[in-house]
């Protein structure tokens, strides 16, 4: 059986309101680099990646394209305007691909690396549908007000992340599920469970975290200066 196709969907959407920042958050410079340009060059490099498409907030389409055409990633790059929800954004990087599977990332998570693709495609032969995923390790607890409830056995949790991986089709088709669901989906395995489709797990990197406040970018910064 040929190996399929598979496309890049990097989700740069975000505003960075709680960094502080006036740009969006995917443009926000960590040790001189847009934070975007990291998960680009990593996907790019990956051989079994055949083309990214980047969606970013239409009004900075002319920024990406500066910097997708200054550094000049080994596979191309296609830019598509987001939509005023995440799924909405995927939604549109996915409709832009034409590959027969999808990887989405959100490019708030710029240290994503080779090993983790690979673990995901791994687990591709099993499941259509496979999310990046990391172990609780600490104690959690449901609560009440400024009241501690009872603790949750955290061996039966884990942190789910991005890249996850789905056949594209199947996903173009899980978005007409979108529109009849209560709130928004925070991620695409959401609209698996809608479809009643299996969703594997891939273990991931601790240090693939998703940059949301100001201390997350604190950190990433001390990452990179670290080597």
């Amino acid at each position: 059986m040929p190996t399929p196709t598979i496309d890049a969907i990097i989700v740069a959407g975000g505003a960075g309101t709680r960094l502080g920042s006036t740009v969006a958050k995917a443009f926000v410079k960590i040790d001189g680099k847009p934070m975007m340009q990291y998960s680009l060059e990593c996907f790019s490099a990956h051989p079994a990646i055949c083309a990214m498409v980047l969606v970013v907030p239409a009004d900075m389409i002319g920024m990406a394209e500066k910097i997708a055409r200054g550094q000049r990633f080994k596979k191309p790059v296609r830019l598509v305007a987001g939509g005023k929800d995440r799924w909405l954004s995927v939604k549109n990087g996915v409709m832009a691909s034409e590959a027969q599977r999808v990887l989405i990332h959100d490019a708030a998570r710029p240290f994503v690396t080779q090993a983790v693709i690979d673990a995901v495609l791994e687990q591709s032969r099993t499941y259509s549908a496979v999310i990046t995923a990391t172990r609780e390790v600490d104690t959690i607890r449901r609560f009440s007000g400024d009241r501690a409830m009872e603790t949750i056995d955290r061996d039966t949790l884990i942190r789910v992340g991005t890249p996850q991986l789905f056949d594209r089709m199947v996903l173009v088709n899980a978005f007409s599920a979108a529109q009849t669901m209560k709130t928004p989906p925070t991620d695409e395995a959401m609209l698996m469970e809608q479809l009643g489709i299996p969703v594997g797990i891939a273990w991931g990197d601790p240090l693939n975290f998703k940059i949301t406040t100001k201390s997350d970018l604190l950190l990433a910064e001390a990452l990179c200066k670290r080597g």
